[in-house]
């Protein structure tokens, strides 16, 4: 019984002698990796750079840095130094577009005939259609005064106060603006003409009129055209 024993007495005591190695080992790696640098004394060697830790250190990062200023925020803080500053180009721009706005009104004004001088048809002020030509100018309602059941160039002539008035027949004026054509007739009496008003150069008016006999008024659309 003795004799089996003793080998395994042997294994238990080389196995708590290698235990004690590894912790050595490792107690003396743990102490070597983080111990702080030798004191310089007079019989001191030169330290060694300790070695570099695997941690990183996560430095606090202030805010101003994060923080991106608008380059267009920076321009207008240079150049609109006060809310007065800021109403006053306000205010220079929107005089500028109403200037602009009212040349256009008088430039067209000076090219095209007058061709209100009574009320105007509910139907006629709801048409958004456009005269296609090199201007592609919009329809604009007419409401001339007008005793008659039908009209003529010669009477349009007496009513814009133009004598370079000629009727058009026979064209695709009224397949291309239907909506034209649909409105003029429910504001008078269904019967529709087109009429063709030379201006100066390349420009002319067109005419799509029809008579309201309840009211006693010419009603219709005309658009600017210029055909070069």
């Amino acid at each position: 019984m003795l004799q089996q024993l003793l080998p395994r007495a042997s294994q238990i005591k080389h196995s708590a002698s290698s235990t004690r190695s590894l912790v050595a080992v490792f107690a003396n790696k743990y102490t070597t990796t983080h111990r702080g640098p030798p004191s310089r004394g007079a019989n001191s060697t030169p330290h060694q750079p300790a070695r570099r830790s695997r941690h990183i250190s996560i430095l606090p990062i202030s805010r101003s840095v994060l923080v991106r200023q608008d380059p267009l925020r920076r321009a207008h803080v240079r150049t609109m130094s006060s809310d007065a500053d800021y109403a006053s180009f306000l205010d220079k721009a929107n005089q500028d577009v109403s200037a602009a706005e009212s040349r256009d009104v008088s430039t067209k004004q000076k090219l095209g005939t007058s061709s209100v001088n009574t009320g105007v048809p509910k139907a006629l002020e709801q048409v958004e259609e456009y005269y296609v030509s090199d201007a592609d100018e919009p329809f604009e309602p007419v409401a001339l005064k007008f005793d008659g059941s039908s009209v003529s160039a010669d009477d349009l002539k007496k009513l814009i106060g133009s004598d370079k008035v000629e009727e058009v027949k026979g064209t695709s004026f009224e397949s291309q603006y239907k909506k034209v054509i649909d409105a003029v007739k429910q504001a008078g009496n269904g019967s529709v003409k087109i009429f063709r008003v030379d201006l100066e150069g390349t420009r002319a008016e067109y005419y799509a009129v029809t008579v309201d006999e309840k009211e006693g008024r010419l009603v219709g659309l005309k658009a600017l055209a210029v055909e070069s």
